[in-house]
């Protein structure tokens, strides 16, 4: 494998390695260091793009490995404050539906146009954020109510784009 096509997935991989501190720092209370994990894990996610794009290294599993990181650290972080009673299970369930649909409408056709899908993560971590600079049922309940909207359009999006797709062929 060329060295460069390793890089963007190293700094990948970053995301999945601030989980655990996420976890333990979280336990501590300690939701500074929790944002600034969250905004260290945005920066990877831009960069991860940004290097794989200039270097000519990009790969289709640096895409879903990406997607399967953004996956496992915001669903992590979605489930961890779920054990400690801020949210739903629901939540958790969608955002793994979220990642599912992605991964099978991606199997049907490589680009869909979906202009809220590819928001998506940035919606997570604007959540994730608010969870822990504004703790108050209040943001529990917005944070809960726009990913289920932005799901919903999401989904409906990415139908619509892969039944016009379809009809074309």
């Amino acid at each position: 494998m060329k060295p460069q096509l390793l890089i963007p997935n190293f700094i990948s991989s970053m995301r999945v390695a601030t989980l655990p501190l996420f976890i333990a720092l979280f336990s501590f209370e300690n939701a500074a260091v929790c944002l600034a994990l969250l905004v260290f894990s945005a920066a990877t996610d831009y960069f991860d793009g940004y290097y794989a794009r200039k270097m000519a290294a990009t790969s289709k599993f640096g895409a879903y490995f990406d997607a399967a990181t953004d996956f496992a650290l915001t669903a992590g972080i979605f489930a961890l404050f779920t054990l400690n009673g801020i949210y739903p299970i629901w939540l958790v369930i969608l955002i793994a539906a979220h990642f599912a649909q992605f991964i099978v409408t991606s199997f049907f056709s490589k680009k869909l146009y979906d202009p809220i899908g590819r928001y998506m993560g940035s919606a997570l971590y604007i959540g994730m954020a608010l969870t822990l600079l504004l703790p108050t049922q209040a943001t529990y309940l917005f944070v809960q109510y726009a990913f289920l909207g932005f799901f919903l359009v999401s989904l409906a999006s990415r139908v619509i784009s892969l039944g016009r797709r379809n009809t074309k062929n």
